[in-house]
């Protein structure tokens, strides 16, 4: 009679594009937590794109139209290199997981 392969059987392995799902109560506490991050870093984007968009005409008047100088420079990558960073960031440690109930079986 031929072996049956259960999860549970050491023996059994995954396909490499098999999405596993887990409904285990445990980890519902770390699902939130990465729901309710994932909305305060939109909201969080939302408010600095806001205030750049408020503030441009006055950066154009008062820095981009002036004499350059050090403080100029500091300025710019002070307020320039923020946004890239923080893409970068969250992009680093955004889930990899999909948090859907879908199951993939070839």
């Amino acid at each position: 009679m031929p072996s049956i392969h259960t999860p549970t059987s050491p023996t059994y392995s995954y396909p490499s594009n098999m999405i596993i799902v887990l409904n285990d109560p445990s980890l519902w506490a770390l699902i939130n937590w990465n729901i309710v991050f994932s909305y305060w870093t939109v909201a969080a984007g939302a408010v600095v794109v806001y205030d750049w968009v408020l503030t441009l005409g006055q950066e154009i008047e008062l820095i981009w139209r002036q004499r350059w100088s050090l403080m100029t420079v500091l300025y710019l990558v002070i307020r320039y290199i923020g946004p890239p960073y923080s893409v970068v960031y969250i992009l680093q440690y955004m889930p990899s997981a999909s948090l859907t109930d879908a199951v993939s079986i070839p």
